[in-house]
This record gives C-alpha cells, sequence and structure tokens, in this order.
C-alpha cells in the first residue's frame, strides 16, 4: 500500500506535469533527511508557469542503529510521500519561493533521550518557504523550511521497545516542524 501510494504521488506530477510547454524538471534530494539516520529522498519539480512549480516527493528509512554503550536501538522508519507547488516571485526554480503540499507518513521512532517507541500515521497539509541560489545553469543549492498538521489517523506510544507495553493509543491531531532542507536541486 505504501509503495503504491509513492509511485501514484510521483506519477501525479509527471501527468500534470505533461501539458506544460518549455516546462523545466529538476531533481532534487535533502541533504539534512540522508543526515537523519539515512533517510533516503527524491523530490521531482516541474516548472509550469514563469512563477509556479508542481512538485512530488518521497521519503524512506528502513534502517535501525544501536547505541553500543546503552544497547538502545535508535531508528526514524518512515515511508512519506507528498504532492504539491510552489509560487516564484521572479522566475521557477531561482530565487524566493512560497509552497503549499499535502502528505502522508507511515512512521516508527525510537531515540537515545526517549527509549519509548511511537509509531503512526498521519495524514494532513503543509506550508514552506525558502530560497533557491543557482550554483550553475543546472545546479541549485535550495534552503528551505516548513510547517505541516492534520490528522494523525494511528498513533501508538509504548513504553520500551523490548516490553511492547502500551503507554498511549488513538487518533489525534497534530502540528508541527516539517521540514528543514539544505537540499541540492539538478535543472534540466
Amino acid at each position: 500500500m505504501k509503495k503504491i501510494l509513492c509511485v501514484l504521488l510521483l506519477a501525479t506530477g509527471f501527468f500534470l506535469s505533461s501539458s506544460a510547454q518549455n516546462a523545466k524538471f529538476a531533481l532534487s534530494t535533502n541533504t539534512l533527511d540522508w543526515a537523519n539516520y539515512g533517510t533516503a529522498n527524491l523530490e521531482l519539480g516541474v516548472g509550469v508557469a514563469q512563477h509556479l512549480s508542481l512538485h512530488a516527493g518521497v521519503k524512506y528509512n528502513p534502517w535501525e542503529f544501536t547505541a553500543k554503550d546503552l544497547g538502545i536501538p535508535v531508528r526514524n522508519n518512515q515511508t512519506t510521500g507528498f504532492v504539491g507547488a510552489r509560487w516564484w516571485p521572479w522566475y521557477v526554480l531561482s530565487g524566493w519561493w512560497v509552497g503549499a503540499k499535502v502528505q502522508y507518513m507511515d512512521y516508527e521512532k525510537t531515540g537515545l533521550w526517549r527509549p519509548a517507541l511511537e509509531t503512526g500515521m498521519k495524514v494532513g497539509g503543509g506550508l514552506s518557504f525558502g530560497y533557491t541560489l543557482m550554483v550553475h545553469k543546472n545546479i541549485n543549492i535550495e534552503f528551505g523550511a516548513g510547517v505541516w498538521g492534520g490528522s494523525q489517523l494511528r498513533y501508538d506510544l509504548y513504553c520500551c521497545t523490548n516490553c511492547m507495553e502500551v503507554r498511549s493509543t488513538g487518533k489525534r491531531g497534530f502540528f508541527g516542524l516539517d521540514d528543514a532542507s539544505v537540499s541540492l536541486m539538478f535543472v534540466f
């Protein structure tokens, strides 16, 4: 189900962009996500007008690490997919931008400071802003930040990763920081 959703999100971006004449395409990856326990990520953007671009992306992290001294498993597993649009005051894929998106996330996380295990599924919308610096005609560096909120369709918090004793469970709303990005972007 998760893989199908991710493929559909990327396909949506391709189909929406097929009607654009002389469209600029961009493929980017967020270096900060890679630094976050090796979260693989990829985003496709397409300029559909001078001031508008459409974006679709995925994030995936299946890894688990163990803190040697403490013996605690550390992970930030996720399968995330999103589609959205950005408005550029000057030209598409360079300079300042403001964006909006819808996003799905299925996750499982724990950490050194909190050995409890949290799992869940979120669906919602987000707003972001940033600046894209043109380094070369085909290479950009993008800086951005954003928030998102919505409904947490499933939420389970366990006391620890070994005992699996449920501390909290249910559905609830959420709001928080979503993206902090320093992305490498290839424009073609």
